[in-house]
């Protein structure tokens, strides 16, 4: 796989032609189940909002990675019908939601994205985004306010190959979909590859559908513990599901690209 053949699920995109190989066939069985986000660290997993215009709203995946802070995938905050990012006020985080409960909601008090990252019609290719910009396509949300919930560590791990041998480690990925866009679906038991296709980057066997773009990618221990290794922002020969697209591979972001940030806004000093 190269980033050429990355099928990209951003919103009001068709993403990279290259991907639409295995556009218009049948998909696989869907290993995604839904999930109850009764429990961390699936509570601190969230929809973020985006309200573009009064009939232009979008939704992708987010995490709560420190009390006022969610970490999600830069591309859902464009908007392509005027070529320019949105506005914080027009972002709104919910976290754990599970159809008409949640475990705490705030809005947008500020964007971070990535340092380079441009999402321009002068700087992507027609109805994609280009490959350099993919390892940039982070951002983080600061919130009005801080939520109760636990958020969610990160784990910079270069190189690794997960699962591997690591015992009693299983690696999911856990997202708003488009077919389930108000109670998250999970796949538990994926594997992923750390600096894969390149470096900053990552590349997982997790199934996924458009809407889970942000989805962490995620390391769960026997103990309980967790921890955030990247996000899924792309998938690669995804098959076409309505206006929505499904895959069982796909890329995203590795946690040592955003962690500096992370680093300087969310730990303690």
């Amino acid at each position: 796989m190269t980033l050429r053949n990355a099928l990209l699920s951003l919103h009001g995109w068709a993403a990279i032609a290259a991907g639409l190989a295995l556009a218009g066939q049948a998909p696989a069985p869907d290993r995604r189940v839904p999930l109850e986000p009764t429990a961390w660290p699936f509570t601190a997993i969230g929809r973020v909002n985006v309200v573009q215009g009064p009939a232009h709203r979008s939704h992708c995946t987010g995490t709560l990675v420190g009390p006022r802070h969610v970490l999600t995938a830069a591309h859902c905050l464009f908007d392509a019908r005027i070529d320019a990012w949105v506005k914080p006020h027009q972002v709104h985080f919910v976290a754990g939601q599970a159809r008409d409960a949640n475990a705490g909601t705030a809005g947008i008090e500020a964007i971070r994205l990535a340092p380079g990252i441009d999402l321009t019609a002068a700087a992507r290719p027609p109805g994609g985004i280009a490959p350099g910009m993919v390892g940039r396509d982070w951002a983080i949300l600061t919130l009005r306010q801080s939520l109760p919930g636990r958020p969610v560590p990160w784990r910079v791990l270069p190189g690794a190959e997960l699962p591997g041998s690591r015992p009693g480690i299983v690696v999911a990925l856990a997202g708003y979909a488009a077919d389930r866009p108000y109670l998250p679906v999970i796949d538990r038991g994926c594997s992923v590859r750390i600096d894969a296709p390149a470096a900053g980057l990552l590349s997982d066997s997790c199934e996924s559908m458009s809407g889970e773009s942000g989805a962490p990618v995620l390391l769960l221990e026997v103990d309980g513990a967790a921890a955030l290794v990247g996000i899924h922002t792309a998938v690669t020969n995804g098959a076409r599901v309505g206006r929505a697209y499904r895959s069982a591979t796909g890329i995203g972001v590795a946690a040592g690209s955003f962690a500096p940030a992370l680093d300087e806004m969310v730990r303690p000093r």
